[in-house]
């Protein structure tokens, strides 16, 4: 299972995105690892070569200077300048005594030496390449030694002073050394397989600090975040869950609930009508009607909750045609107007004349329209006022407006009205009936068509519903001609 869960990580996007940083952080850690390595190595070369050049200057004074005096002293019987510069070279070898100590050689040119030849046919190649050069620059470079590591360089050695080429000469006749041949070189050798070996594990030692670090923090970062993202899948999951069975029980007992209530709507009817003989007792006429009239309040409410199951369920369907606005507003206003009456609200109806028809569920549209007309007059005292207006066009479709002076909605409730059973005043004590399901339905049928809604409101000013629907929902084909008035 722990197998499944990290292949599962490693496939999601966190996973790729750690993948790409570890690389990242390897390429990294290998190039910040070489960059060190190179820089620790200019510095190690940097330093040698300054301590390289001051004893080969040391020497070369001293061997110069005692060459100059020998022939100033007349001194023949003394060494010559080169025997005297080797046993100089092996002094100083000797006194520096430890293996990984820097060591100094004088070495002839091959077939001209005095006495030290080149030891192998490499050296020999970079003495000669001196003497092609009319001024040598030293050579240096990394090489192996008895098996270790050492860097040597190898510095031409230069007929500069006439005394020195005198005594080779004296040496030497056949030779005809002259004034600025490459007489030899220096070699020195400075060990560096302790130092390549450490800077070596160094390198891997940042290397992998700065691999592991970059990576690690990734890791913690990509983990934190898939397992956000797994726990907020999961929760939603379990709310869908949730939801879908929400929808299920409502919509199961929905259609439980409606036979009966079905029954008594129309048994209730047959005895308000009296169809099989009046009731003895007058009294009981209101009572009939009360029943009728909860009967059908409550069925309403019962197609309401299973309509918004169905919306939410996304099982809501559309039964589309081409019917007039115009028509369904004639209707709901025939349905809303004893109420309006009895409230003492006046209604206006602004239409254009020249109102495409519109392509939707005529139900719907007048579920819709009669829901938004119901609460205003609920929510709208008397002597209000109720505005429902429609423009057009063929860019931004239609749009329609219903205007109440009632009582408002708080900005903070704007958003918590438009869901399944909630309402500005959701207080056991609110003075105004309903179950918090109109503007939900209002807002999953019009969305059903394509549109939006919104709402705007201000507290003890009104409230303003603006529905609109997409141009593709008029057939401008078939929208009546504007009136024209004669000149």
């Amino acid at each position: 299972m722990q197998r499944t869960a990290i292949m599962a990580f490693l496939r999601s996007r966190e996973g790729a995105g750690l993948i790409g940083i570890v690389v990242f952080a390897a390429v990294l850690a290998v190039v910040g690892g070489y960059g060190f390595y190179q820089a620790s190595l200019r510095a190690f070369i940097e330093n040698k070569t300054e301590e390289k050049a001051t004893a080969l200057q040391l020497v070369d004074a001293f061997v110069s200077n005692y060459s100059n005096l020998r022939k100033e002293l007349d001194a023949d019987r003394a060494p010559v300048p080169a025997t005297f510069r080797a046993h100089s070279i092996a002094i100083f070898d000797r006194a520096r005594g430890a293996e990984n100590a820097m060591r100094i050689k004088w070495i002839g040119r091959a077939g001209r030496s005095v006495a030290t030849p080149p030891s192998d046919p490499n050296m020999a190649a970079v003495i000669e390449s001196f003497v092609a050069k009319p001024n040598p620059v030293p050579v240096s470079r990394f090489v192996a030694v008895g098996g270790e590591s050492v860097f040597r360089t190898v510095y031409p050695s230069v007929a500069r002073d006439q005394s020195c080429v005198d005594c080779h000469n004296r040496i030497q006749p056949e030779q005809s050394w002259k004034l600025n041949d490459v007489m030899g070189a220096f070699s020195i050798d400075a060990p560096a397989g302790p130092f390549l070996h450490d800077l070596r594990l160094e390198c891997l030692g940042i290397s992998l600090v700065f691999f592991l670090l970059i990576s690690g923090v990734a890791a913690w970062v990509s983990v934190a975040q898939y397992r956000q993202i797994a726990e907020r899948e999961a929760a939603k999951q379990k709310a869908e869950t949730a939801n879908r069975a929400k929808s299920s029980f409502l919509a199961t007992m929905s259609h439980e609930l409606r036979t009966p209530l079905n029954a008594i709507i129309g048994f209730s009817d047959m005895m308000r009508s009296q169809i099989l003989g009046e009731i003895g007792n007058q009294r009981y006429h209101p009572y009939i009607v009360n029943i009728h009239d909860s009967g059908e309040h409550l069925l309403q409410i019962i197609t309401d909750i299973l309509d918004l199951s169905k919306a939410e369920a996304g099982k809501l369907d559309l039964a589309e045609d081409i019917f007039d606005l115009r028509d369904v507003v004639r209707s709901v206003r025939q349905l809303t107007g004893g109420c309006l009456n009895a409230g003492r609200i006046t209604e206006k109806i602004d239409l254009p004349p020249d109102l495409p028809p519109l392509r939707g569920d005529e139900r719907k549209i007048k579920q819709v329209l009669l829901n938004l007309i119901s609460n205003s007059v609920k929510f709208t005292p008397a002597d209000g006022t109720i505005e429902l207006s429609a423009r057009f066009d063929r860019t931004n479709g239609l749009v329609l407006t219903i205007a109440d002076t009632g009582i408002g909605i708080p900005q903070a409730d704007l958003d918590r009205v438009l869901e399944p059973f909630e309402q500005a005043d959701s207080s056991l004590s609110r003075q105004h009936a309903g179950t918090g399901l109109g503007l939900p339905l209002v807002r999953a049928m019009i969305e059903l068509h394509g549109g939006t809604v919104t709402l705007n409101s201000t507290l003890g000013v009104g409230t303003k519903v603006i529905l609109t629907l997409p141009a593709e929902r008029l057939v401008f084909a078939m929208a009546p001609a504007p009136l024209s008035t004669a000149a």
